[in-house]
C-alpha cells in the first residue's frame, strides 16, 4: 500500500479575485506596499494595448501614486533574451518591482525580469542545469505582481517562468521561491472577450497541469486524487458551457479559478508525479513555435494511449470520478463513453473521451498545417531526452517513454 509522500507546500500570493477587480488595480496594489514606488509594466506586443488595457492600468497607477515604465516586447513563447532586455529595461528605469500584465508569457516574463534585475547575469545562467555547466542561484528577487487577461498558464500564483533559447531552440523553466508573486489581481471579466480558440488553449492548458502529475503519479494521497478529479470534472462540465457560451462569465470564473488551483501545488501534496506531457511539448513549441495550449492538446491522446494500459488504476477513476458522473448528472454525453465494470476498459474509456473533448475544444489535431515537419522531430525527440531525461535514456512515466517512442508520438503529429 502505498502511503504519502513527504510535502513542502509554498504559500500562495495575495489575491484579489473577482469581475471588475481591474478597474481597481491602482488602488489595490497601492495598499499592498507600492504607493510611491515605480513599475515596470510588463506586457505582450499588441493586445494589451490595441484593447486600452495597458493605458488604463498606467492612468490608475499614476492616480494611486505609482510611476510606471512599459516593456512590451513579450513573444507568445517568450524568449530568454526578452527577459535579459527587459531586465536592463528595468534598472536603466530605476524601476522597484514588475507587473505582468497578460498572459502566461508576459507573467513569465515580469518574474524572469525582477529575478534577472536584482540578481545580474543573464537569465539562462539560473536555467541552463544540463549542459555540465554550474547552473547559478538566484540571490534576491525584486517583486511581483500579476494580472492575468487569460486562464491557462497559473503563471499568476506559480514560481515558474517558462523561456525558450531562441539560438539553442530549447524550452525550459526558471524555478525558484523569490519568483513567487507577491500579488495577484484576477478579472474573469477579460475572458468574456476571448475567442474560442484562445478559450480552448486555456482549457486544454489547465486540464494538462491537473492531469500530467496525476497520471504519472502513484496512489499515495487519496485526498489529493480526489480534489484533482474533482478539478477535472468541473473543468470538463464548465469547458463545455464556456464553449457553447463564450460571453458568460460564470463559467469563465469558474475556470479560471480551477487554474489557479492547479498550479499553486495543493492537488500534488503527498502524491509525487512527473510533468511528462509538458516535457514532449516543450520542445515541439521551442522548433516550431507552436501554441502551447495547441501542442498539448496535439500531443495529449497519443501520450494516454501509450501510456494507459501501465496507469489503468488512474484512468478508471477518471472514468468513474469525471465521465461517468458527468453523465449520470446530464453535464454531458460523449460517445466514446462505454458501461463497464472491467478496469482496463474503464481506463480506455476514459483515454478516448479525453481525445473525445479535446476534439470539441479543437486542439487535438494534426500539427502538419502549422509547419511540423517530419525533419524536426528527430530533433525534437533528442531534446527530450537530453533536457528532461536527467541523465537516463528515457523519460519517467508509468510506461517509460524511450527515444523511439518520443519518435513514435511525435510522428503521429504530421
Amino acid at each position: 500500500m502505498n502511503i504519502m509522500d513527504e510535502f513542502y507546500l509554498d504559500g500562495i500570493p495575495r489575491m484579489s479575485f473577482g469581475a471588475g477587480k481591474f478597474l481597481e488595480s491602482g488602488e489595490i496594489i497601492s495598499s499592498a506596499g507600492f504607493s510611491g514606488k515605480k513599475a515596470l509594466v510588463v506586457t505582450g506586443r499588441s493586445f494589451a494595448k490595441s484593447s486600452g488595457t495597458l493605458s488604463k492600468l498606467t492612468e490608475m497607477l499614476s492616480s494611486a501614486g505609482i510611476n510606471s515604465a512599459v516593456f512590451s516586447s513579450v513573444s507568445p513563447n517568450p524568449l530568454s533574451s526578452e527577459a535579459d532586455e527587459g531586465a536592463k529595461f528595468f534598472n536603466d528605469n530605476e524601476c522597484d518591482f514588475a507587473i505582468g500584465l497578460g498572459g502566461g508569457s508576459a507573467m513569465d516574463v515580469a518574474k524572469a525580469i525582477s529575478a534577472v534585475a536584482a540578481s545580474g547575469g543573464d537569465v539562462w545562467e539560473y536555467i541552463d542545469f544540463w549542459s555540465g555547466n554550474k547552473m547559478k542561484a538566484l540571490t534576491r528577487a525584486y517583486p511581483i505582481v500579476t494580472i492575468p487577461t487569460r486562464y491557462g498558464s497559473g503563471a499568476e500564483v506559480s514560481p515558474f517562468a517558462v523561456l525558450t533559447h531562441g539560438e539553442k531552440r530549447e524550452k525550459s523553466i526558471l524555478t525558484s521561491d523569490l519568483i513567487l508573486p507577491d500579488l495577484a489581481i484576477v478579472d474573469p471579466e477579460f475572458c468574456v472577450t476571448l475567442d474560442s480558440e484562445n478559450v480552448a488553449y486555456g482549457i486544454t492548458d489547465v486540464l494538462s497541469h491537473l492531469l500530467d502529475t496525476y497520471i504519472s503519479g502513484e496512489n499515495g494521497s487519496d485526498v489529493a486524487d480526489s480534489l484533482t478529479e474533482s478539478l477535472v470534472y468541473e473543468l470538463v462540465k464548465n469547458g463545455f458551457k464556456a464553449m457553447e457560451d463564450l460571453k458568460n462569465i460564470r463559467y469563465h470564473e469558474n475556470i479560471f479559478y480551477i487554474s489557479m488551483l492547479a498550479l499553486t501545488g495543493i492537488t500534488q501534496v503527498g502524491r509525487q508525479g512527473d510533468f511528462v506531457l509538458h516535457d514532449l511539448e516543450h520542445p515541439l513549441s521551442a522548433h516550431f513555435n507552436i501554441p502551447h495550449g495547441l501542442g498539448l492538446g496535439a500531443l495529449f491522446p497519443h501520450l494516454m494511449k501509450f501510456s494507459y494500459e501501465a496507469a489503468a488504476s488512474r484512468y478508471s477513476r477518471l472514468y468513474r470520478h469525471v465521465f461517468k458522473r458527468l453523465i449520470d448528472n446530464d453535464e454531458a454525453a460523449f460517445e466514446n463513453f462505454r458501461v463497464t465494470d472491467d478496469e482496463e476498459e474503464m481506463a480506455r474509456s476514459a483515454v478516448y473521451c479525453f481525445e473525445e473533448f479535446l476534439k470539441i475544444l479543437g486542439t487535438f489535431k494534426k500539427l502538419g498545417p502549422f509547419g511540423v515537419t517530419a525533419e524536426g522531430i528527430e530533433r525534437m525527440a533528442n531534446d527530450v531526452i537530453r533536457l528532461y531525461g536527467q541523465g537516463k535514456l528515457y523519460i519517467n512515466n508509468p510506461k517509460k517513454l524511450r527515444y523511439s517512442d518520443i519518435m513514435e508520438i511525435y510522428e503521429k503529429l504530421i
